[in-house]
């Protein structure tokens, strides 16, 4: 028999010791419960992976939306982004005047004010001759809005031509590249229609072109101004400022707002935000004020209830299965507490073996779907820790609910 001196505490061992059996007696009868029937634990693993892959694919599809919306915004080497209070997305960013460049290029902080064009108008399929909307960037050729390997020196030199215009590897095949897959060498020379001007493709380039358009071109300011009703010299669509060296991006958009501000009539009620803060913006825009952000929001949501409720009916139908065995438990003196800790670590158990496979079946999933729909989707560490963490909070909580019919029970009752 141990004794203890006075003011000595026990040890506790033998505590931790019961602590740690009864841990293991709980995750031995939860994994007994598992391998029992295996058939059916097949089933309930194949169950809760469809749901943490429904889950997966929401979340990917999600995240597209986000990283779609950036994709020009990606391009652009510049520090502040000047832009109309009009402005609703990159391919609908309403007009600010031009004049304001020689405003701005006062400014100490700015090194450089480059002109950016952009608006949609309608491609004439050459193939076919059936009508699409684009999306046509007209660029500054001295001073590229993009930063782009194809913009070299001898392409930008073509695109002085009017009419020269370079289109997006990215365009849908509904626009009629010659091989029926994608533009690329052999469209070189073709002259198609846009909005009834021809438009002579002398080069493609890579750079996508996002939920807003299906396909889009690059060609020079002049261009623009014919392929593209309502534009003229006078207003641009974005002006991208690069600052000197040395200067904040935070700074610089002070001090550039400042000078709109200091400007009389509509001038001063143009915008400006750091590249970062315009990139966040428009990713928010998409995910809350876009219906195809929000179904997939809700689709996310979906999954969950989804899940939730594939889970309660596989640990429902488990706990009913073996009432007997949880009432011999209670009858022998174990608590409720006991039972309900086993059922978590149950659900626990599904959740993590369900987890790998509907990894990998998911990251299959987004390769076929980028590939097929030419939108990227990408698994992402957040994307991994949080289905982690929704579906073992699915699974308990489905096992909480599970349970209660047994926790409200008296022994005899449920022989």
């Amino acid at each position: 028999m141990t004794t203890t001196s006075p003011g000595q505490k026990p040890s506790g061992k033998p505590a931790e010791k019961s602590r740690q059996r009864g841990s293991v007696v709980r995750t031995s009868l939860a994994w007994s419960n598992l391998s029992h029937m295996w058939v059916r634990t097949v089933v309930s693993i194949c169950g809760i992976g469809f749901a943490i892959l429904l889950m997966f694919m929401q979340l990917g599809f999600l995240g597209s939306v986000g990283d779609t919306a950036t994709v020009l915004l990606d391009r652009m080497p510049c520090d502040v982004l000047v832009r109309s209070p009009d402005y609703l997305h990159v391919y609908d960013a309403s007009k600010i005047r031009n004049d304001l460049r020689p405003w701005l290029n006062s400014i100490d902080e700015v090194d450089q004010v480059v002109p950016l064009d952009i608006g949609v108008t309608q491609w004439t399929n050459p193939t076919n001759q059936d009508p699409r909307a684009i999306a046509v960037m007209g660029i500054d050729l001295n001073d590229p809005a993009f930063e782009l390997p194809e913009l070299t020196r001898e392409v930008r030199r073509e695109l002085l031509v009017e009419g020269a215009v370079l289109v997006d590897d990215a365009t849908k095949t509904d626009f009629g590249p010659k091989n029926g897959v994608k533009f690329g060498s052999d469209d070189i020379g073709t002259v198609a229609s846009v909005f009834g001007t021809p438009a002579k493709i002398v080069g493609t380039f890579k750079m996508g072109t996002g939920l807003a358009a299906n396909g889009a071109l690059l060609c020079s300011r002049e261009t623009f101004r014919k392929l593209v009703p309502g534009s003229s010299d006078d207003e641009v669509s974005l002006l991208l400022i690069r600052l000197t060296e040395g200067v904040s991006d935070e700074r610089g958009r002070h001090m550039v707002a400042g000078r709109l501000n200091a400007l009389a009539g509509p001038a001063s009620h143009a915008s400006a935000l750091t590249i970062d803060d315009a990139k966040k913006a428009e990713v928010w825009r998409w995910y809350t004020q876009t219906p195809i952000g929000m179904i997939f929001a809700m689709g996310v949501a979906l999954a969950v209830v989804v899940g939730g409720v594939i889970s309660y009916m596989i640990l429902a139908s488990d706990v009913q299965a073996h009432l007997s065995e949880y009432a011999t438990l209670k009858a022998m003196g174990y608590g409720t507490g006991f039972l309900i800790r086993t059922l978590l670590t149950q659900s626990t158990l599904l959740a993590t073996i369900a987890f790998p496979p509907s990894v990998i079946a998911a990251l299959v999933l987004y390769a076929i779907t980028s590939a097929l729909a030419g939108v990227p989707i990408r698994m992402t560490l957040t994307w991994l820790v949080l289905v982690a963490v929704l579906s073992l909070l699915m699974c308990n909580a489905a096992g909480l609910i599970a349970i209660r019919k047994l926790i409200r029970a008296e022994p005899a009752n449920l022989f």
